[in-house]
């Protein structure tokens, strides 16, 4: 659907709100069913249903909006609880029939934010019910911002699907060529952006910025060619882009705490001891070298030339002495069975009756989940659960998994963290094999970061790739259908919903009705001006329902605007301000902070420092801290 034109026609309409209803179906009765005689939009509220739409059912949860139009079928299926919605009924004059048949066309979709559209809903239907003239009117206001509300969102996903996820592609592009010379500003350039605004989407989304994943693609690549090769250090800095062998020594020291040699020693010294674990690293890993019938390899450095591996005589010993393990446990096996077949016939033939009730036990105990990878079979109350991502989300709810990142663990609001393995950055198959885990949960970007990307993730376990919505709420709630705990995301979202109601009535005796609100964050080598998604904007705006200026609505909240120059600064600082200033950008700050004083917040004294790092993360205990902040910011700073 071309949003951009629906849009257009919104604009262009007389709209006029005809009835709003709240409907529901409780559980176990026979659901209405309708034809709508005018163009409609669903809001549910409550529980989950398959909602039929002139033939087209779809699976609603809350928030979950559907629209449609005149003499369309519309019924509702309850699945499980009881269910309940809101229906809007309106009519848009248009000067076209063909701008008429928009505003009939079905489609529907899932809100980032869903706060603003509920408040919306809940605003109209209370209205309505006083039946007088002037409530209705009001009801009419309140349903056109709600529609603005909902082409925002919509025209945004449209967005985000469309676009290409420049942190993706970047890291295809540096697995690709780590062996080149690369730099931050020459990626960047591949990508069409400016260093320090790759370097932050990177930073957002998986934990380090573009050089520093380089280097870890790096130091991972020689950790395999010094245990799985024969070559010498200058031929193995050389292969993965170092010309300099005494600075990879450093740089590999400084990451793994020994030099290369020693961890070459120490770590076959491990694998002749326990000859599986070189075994299991090739399950998830793909091959680094090839071999010949003279076990001898080939890999290219940089510059087209050719270096010689031979593979260590330590691995091939282990291999062979695992065969021959094996081999002999094989004979071993083979005699008892052949002296006990008389005796064992009854237990071997109930052998498969077993299997079988264990096998409808494990699948009764396992769904399949729908993911950004296809669909996956997934335990319906996973254990042992390893997340690239997201953690803050998972102990909201009450679940420790068994490991995660360096990034997320290093997020000091998350006040236990103990028993959780730190899986490294990128994250290393061969830790998230050791922890055994039942299920896998990352994120677009980081399944790119392991080597191997997602199958690798997906042959040590089932593995599910979500979407990264810098939503507390929806992700709470999504984490709570993943991991079988509905009614501890519920309970959470409701405290919650709670806390913005309690804080929303505490500042409001602070708050000009037209006061508008922006969010600053300088660096050494730049100015970014932040919209709706993290450091406070989904706090500010979605939360808090504050407005953002004019040119951040429609500029970086609607539009793709992240950097901005030093001169255009005024054009974005409203009648507040918070401002970020990251370590080491005093020499940026003194270049606009004459700009920021003269802007309406610097010449009414209403500018708010905040620590970038204590803002950046958008999980649900690093948002309930950054809204006890802001809060206290606009009370205490108001006093």
């Amino acid at each position: 659907m071309d949003w951009e034109a629906h849009i257009e026609r919104w604009s262009r309409a007389a709209v006029r709100l005809l009835d709003i209803r709240q409907y529901g179906v409780e559980k176990g009765t026979v659901p209405d069913r309708f034809v709508t005689h005018t163009s409609f939009f669903v809001v549910t509220t409550h529980g989950e249903a398959r909602v039929s739409l002139s033939g087209t059912v779809y699976r609603t949860q809350p928030l979950h909006i559907l629209h449609g139009g005149k003499d369309a079928e519309l019924d509702f299926m309850p699945l499980g609880n009881d269910f309940a919605c809101y229906l809007l009924l309106y009519k848009a004059e248009c000067e076209s029939s063909e701008d008429g048949e928009g505003f009939h066309m079905p489609y529907a979709f899932t809100p980032y934010a869903s706060l603003p559209l509920r408040e919306k809903c809940q605003t109209m239907h209370h209205l309505w019910q006083q039946a007088t003239p002037m409530d209705k009117l009001q009801a009419q206001s309140v349903f056109l911002p709600f529609v603005y509300e909902v082409m925002r969102q919509v025209r945004t996903l449209a967005k985000e699907n469309s676009r290409p996820n420049l942190v993706t592609e970047a890291i295809h592009y540096i697995q690709e060529h780590y062996r080149e010379s690369i730099t931050a500003e020459e990626l960047a350039g591949i990508y069409s952006c400016s260093a320090s605004y790759l370097s932050r989407l990177f930073k957002n989304q998986i934990g380090v910025g573009p050089i520093e994943y380089l280097i870890h693609v790096r130091i991972h690549k020689s950790k395999q060619l010094l245990l799985k090769s024969e070559a010498r250090i200058q031929e193995i800095a050389s292969s993965i882009g170092y010309a300099d062998v005494y600075y990879f020594s450093r740089l590999f020291k400084k990451h793994t705490g020994c030099s290369p040699l020693q961890f070459r020693e120490d770590n076959r010294r491990a694998v002749q001891n326990n000859p599986l674990r070189l075994l299991k690293s090739s399950i998830v890993t793909p091959k680094l070298v090839s071999h010949n019938e003279n076990e001898i390899c080939y890999q290219c450095n940089g510059e087209g030339d050719t270096s010689m591996f031979r593979f260590s005589r330590p691995a091939f010993g282990a291999m062979l002495l695992l065969c021959t393990a094996l081999l002999l446990n094989a004979c071993q096996t083979g005699s008892n069975t052949g002296s006990n077949t008389g005796s064992n016939t009854g237990a071997a033939e109930s052998q498969p009756a077993s299997a079988g009730v264990a096998t409808e036990s494990a699948a009764a105990e396992t769904r399949i989940y729908e993911h950004l990878k296809g669909e996956t079979e997934i335990p319906v109350k996973p254990q042992r659960v390893v997340s690239l991502y997201h953690l803050g989300e998972l102990m909201a709810i009450g679940v420790k998994p068994v490991g995660a990142t360096t990034y997320i663990l290093s997020n000091p609001l998350l006040s236990d963290t103990s028993g959780i393995e730190d899986i490294g950055i990128p994250p290393d198959p061969e830790k998230i094999l050791s922890l055994e885990p039942d299920l896998i949960v990352t994120t677009a970007p980081f399944a790119e970061a392991v080597e191997g990307g997602y199958e690798a993730l997906s042959q040590i376990a089932p593995t599910i790739v979500v979407e990264q919505h810098n939503d507390p709420i929806k992700d709470v709630e999504m984490f709570g259908d993943i991991l079988g705990k509905q009614e501890e995301a519920k309970r959470w979202n409701e405290a919650f919903a709670t806390k913005i109601a309690d804080y929303k009535e505490k500042i409001a005796p602070f708050i000009g009705a037209d006061e508008t609100f922006s969010i600053l964050n300088v660096r050494p080598d730049a100015v970014f001006i932040y919209g709706d998604t993290n450091m406070g904007g989904n706090i500010l705006y979605r939360y808090l329902g504050l407005k953002p200026t004019e040119k951040i609505k429609n500029d970086v909240i609607n539009g793709e605007t992240w950097e901005i120059s030093t001169e255009v600064i005024p054009d974005f600082i409203g009648d507040r301000l918070f401002l970020a200033v990251n370590e080491g950008a005093e020499e940026e700050l003194k270049k606009v902070e004459k700009l920021i004083k003269n802007s309406p917040a610097g010449k009414a004294g209403k500018i708010y420092n905040i620590d970038f790092d204590t803002f950046l993360l958008s999980d649900p205990i690093s948002v309930e801290h950054q809204l006890n902040i802001i809060v206290d910011l606009l009370v205490v700073g108001n006093k």
